[in-house]
């Protein structure tokens, strides 16, 4: 003979919840392309920078735009020029910028675009060290 014992009905738990998150920031969107060049070196000064700082665990820049697009947010916001514009081969290379970003990149005279951006930058990594 078998015995079969009913198992004692358990109070249903309502599914734990997760929090409700605060509304992430408005992502900035880059909806402007811009074509420009810099001097071959300082790019691969930038791409050196960028996998060093990766390695020590600083993720504060993913890639040489992320970099070109804060030296020009910085100039925009005031940052003197300080350092020059360097001699050498350059490097073309396409960045997507806000389009705050890229009206006052349009601001710049265009014959003079490239010696701008190269003394923005190199000025911007200059403060940051």
């Amino acid at each position: 003979m078998e015995i079969i014992a009913k198992k004692k009905r358990q109070p249903v738990e309502a599914p734990p919840t997760a929090p409700i998150a605060a509304p992430l920031e408005k992502e900035e969107s880059f909806t402007h392309s811009v074509t420009v060049q810099c001097n071959t070196l300082l790019y691969t000064t930038l791409q050196n920078m960028i996998a060093s700082a990766h390695t020590g665990n600083d993720f504060t820049y993913t890639s040489v735009a992320d970099v070109i697009r804060a030296s020009l947010q910085a100039y925009k916001d005031g940052m003197e020029l300080t350092e020059l514009e360097g001699s050498g081969t350059k490097k073309q290379t396409s960045i997507r910028l806000s389009a705050e970003l890229y009206e006052f990149y349009k601001t710049w005279p265009s014959q003079l675009r490239t010696k701008i951006l190269e003394r923005v930058i190199r000025t911007y990594l200059s403060n940051q060290a």
